[in-house]
């Protein structure tokens, strides 16, 4: 399925959820796209011309790059893209702009934010993460300290510990079949 992205507001989203986007850039955001399995063909829409910093077509064969130039918006160029697809009920925009979005669904495109097109490459390395993450071994994956190793770091993070267990509660008597139908409001 192809994606037309907004790209720069994609960007604007990922910095916004922060975590493994807090930096995204069109390179970080093209390389995201290129490992997902899921073979994402997508189209990068970009306001203005390319700069300096950012990539080409040589670098990302994969990805196609389309600058809208000078005074026109890429909100624009995306909206024509829309109207001019052979295959609307394919193409998916990608865009939190609600103008944009509204627009390709009226054309019959496919629309989803930009939160959502991230979390989706997200899910995609988290499955390729978690087969690593199970051929280490356990010992390397486990979170449980020893005794030792807890009090060692709260005493290097000026921290106390947890304190003295409470004490154990006397134990109750066991219920009689009586006492339960007297509890659940019978006679």
């Amino acid at each position: 399925m192809p994606y037309l992205l907004d790209t720069y507001n994609i960007l604007h989203a990922g910095i916004s959820l922060g975590g493994p986007f807090s930096n995204l850039t069109v390179r970080a955001l093209c390389q995201w796209i290129v490992a997902s399995p899921q073979r994402v063909k997508a189209t990068l829409v970009l306001d203005g011309r390319a700069k300096p910093d950012e990539p080409t077509e040589n670098e990302f064969p994969d990805v196609d790059f389309l600058y809208s130039g000078t005074g026109i918006p890429a909100d624009n160029v995306i909206a024509q893209l829309v109207e001019r697809s052979g295959n609307k009920r394919k193409l998916t925009v990608v865009t939190n702009d609600r103008a944009v979005a509204l627009h390709a669904r009226n054309n019959f495109a496919q629309a989803i934010s930009s939160e959502a097109f991230l979390k989706l490459l997200l899910g995609a390395d988290k499955a390729q993460n978690a087969a690593l993450r199970n051929q280490l071994p356990t010992k390397k994956t486990a979170a449980a300290l020893s005794e030792g190793e807890s009090a060692h770091w709260l005493k290097e993070f000026g921290l106390k510990g947890p304190g003295p267990a409470p004490p154990p509660r006397p134990d109750s008597p066991d219920l009689t079949d009586e006492d339960l139908k007297r509890l659940m409001g019978g006679n």
